[in-house]
């Protein structure tokens, strides 16, 4: 329920009906914003109890067969209306998407691949968006998105060659000036490049 509502709210943020009152549209726009941030934030709470549980399994194959979504998510978090109203949206919503990857990359969900793929595939353009876009970046969003970086590239590696170079490529942001601040992205390559190099020992397609 709190997926529907988060979904809801941020669509209809995204793409408002505009009205001929403009303060009525733009007190629409802030309750659509505050709606999506309370139960983003029991949607955290939730997934974290279906980890817990060990229940988790349907929870990451729905987030990641949210395509509309995640694009709509960064058309808002392109916009700069949300940062005066709800500056912490972003991180919020990030961290259900960093708990799930975290319990795949722990082995606390067995996710099939086409869902591991479709989970980073669908997410790190997100991630992307918020970093580019939420300036200053708080100490604690820093660390959750590194966090977040880590357990994609770690899935990614899982992947099957093809997959992984598509979406390594896309990971070339995670990089600064100082290669010492992204060891992540360093052994991530490294990794895709010890592989290549014996392609006898890929995965099975199917795993």
């Amino acid at each position: 329920m709190s997926l529907k509502v988060v979904k809801e709210s941020l669509e209809e943020y995204s793409s408002p009906e505009f009205r001929g009152d403009h303060k009525e549209t733009e007190a629409i726009q802030r309750l659509n914003l505050h709606t999506a941030m309370t139960n983003g934030r029991h949607l955290v709470w939730l997934v974290e109890r279906m980890i817990e549980l060990r229940v988790a399994d349907m929870a990451v194959k729905e987030w990641s067969e949210l395509s509309a979504f995640t694009a709509d998510l960064q058309r808002a978090f392109r916009d700069d209306a949300w940062r005066n109203i709800v500056p912490a949206l972003p991180a919020v919503v990030m961290r259900t998407t960093a708990k799930l990857a975290n319990a795949i990359v722990a082995g606390h969900i067995l996710a099939p691949r086409q869902v591991r793929m479709k989970l980073v595939k669908d997410w790190l353009p997100v991630l992307i968006v918020c970093k580019e876009n939420v300036s200053p970046i708080m100490p604690n969003q820093k660390l959750l998105y590194v966090e977040l970086e880590e357990s994609f590239l770690k899935i990614i590696s899982t992947l099957p060659m093809s997959d992984a170079q598509e979406l390594l490529q896309q990971c070339l942001s995670f990089s600064t000036r100082n290669v010492d601040d992204c060891p992540h992205l360093v052994n991530a390559f490294n990794t895709w490049f010890r592989r290549a190099n014996h392609p006898q020992h890929s995965e099975n397609p199917g795993d």
